[in-house]
């Protein structure tokens, strides 16, 4: 689908953690002894393009919905996120999450989150020495919601890259699927609440990314918490199966526009967006408790 900005020159930079080269592969060693549900147990692991959750969360602001707190992962579950995996996933969804707050400018519910992804990220150890110099300088900006957001995308680059060079693809995994399942059920919600069209077709448009997802993730379907992601998923994938693509008509841009995306649209019925709703909803109670 083509989608259009006014003056956004870095909206496509990644900030959960989940923006993987689809042609990048990593090697696993014979000794390695990482963290348990953490390490794959492939030779070489194929990672996809996963749309941000700023990209997304921009159309989703430019289309006029408002912000709606409602929608998200409430930051006092934390202490329910024991095992390796439940601090993954819900690294990825508090990541997604803080990018909607940074989007609406709601400093104080950006914060929260920040708290929440600092404290997952070391208890995953997953910052190394750089963690240490973040920090200082989150708590030197503390004010500047600007400041912090870049800081953050520093961070969240440096940590994927370090996951990458640990062998640690499961867990860079189990990132981008918490991330893109608190994105995709905001954005349902959201679509199914309002009925907007620019929001549904951000719906519909998910199609790809979760074929891709998918794909991804069945190098890992060994692990029983990651093929049981791939069951749900999978479930929801059936029902874009009756999803149609369509041609937009061509855009003329300017110097001041930037197009994102592509010209193809998958149109949904207010029937499919509802079943993939409930699904969606089913998945992401299963990620965050």
């Amino acid at each position: 689908m083509i989608r259009l900005f006014k003056n956004i020159t870095v909206i496509l930079t990644a900030v959960s953690l989940i923006s993987c080269g689809g042609s990048r592969t990593t090697e696993t060693p014979n000794d390695s002894t990482e963290v348990k549900n953490s390490i794959d147990t492939s030779k070489s692991v194929v990672f996809y393009n996963i749309p941000s959750p700023l990209e997304t969360f921009t159309i989703l602001k430019i289309s006029g919905s408002a912000f709606d707190k409602t929608v998200l992962n409430p930051t006092d579950k934390m202490p329910k996120y024991i095992s390796s995996f439940s601090k993954a996933a819900n690294l990825g969804a508090y990541s997604t999450d803080l990018s909607f707050c940074y989007l609406y400018k709601q400093n104080q519910d950006f914060n929260n989150y920040l708290k929440n992804i600092n404290e997952l990220t070391n208890a995953l150890s997953i910052d190394g020495s750089y963690g240490q110099g973040v920090n200082k300088r989150l708590q030197d900006n503390i004010t500047n919601l600007d400041s912090l957001m870049a800081i953050v995308t520093e961070a969240g680059i440096y940590a994927d890259q370090y996951l990458k060079d640990n062998q640690r693809n499961i867990a860079t995994a189990t990132i981008a699927a918490g991330g893109w399942i608190e994105a995709m059920y905001i954005v349902t919600a959201i679509a199914e609440k309002t009925q907007k069209e620019d929001v549904i077709g951000l719906v519909g448009d998910q199609k790809i990314v979760l074929t891709n997802l998918i794909n991804m993730l069945d190098q890992f379907k060994a692990d029983e918490d990651i093929n049981a992601l791939l069951i749900e998923m999978k479930g929801i994938a059936a029902i874009y199966e009756s999803v149609k693509a369509t041609q937009d008509k061509p855009v003329t841009s300017d110097k001041d526009i930037i197009s994102v995306g592509n010209n193809t649209s998958y149109k949904l019925s207010s029937d499919q967006l509802k079943a993939i709703l409930e699904k969606v909803t089913v998945l992401r109670y299963k990620i965050t408790l």
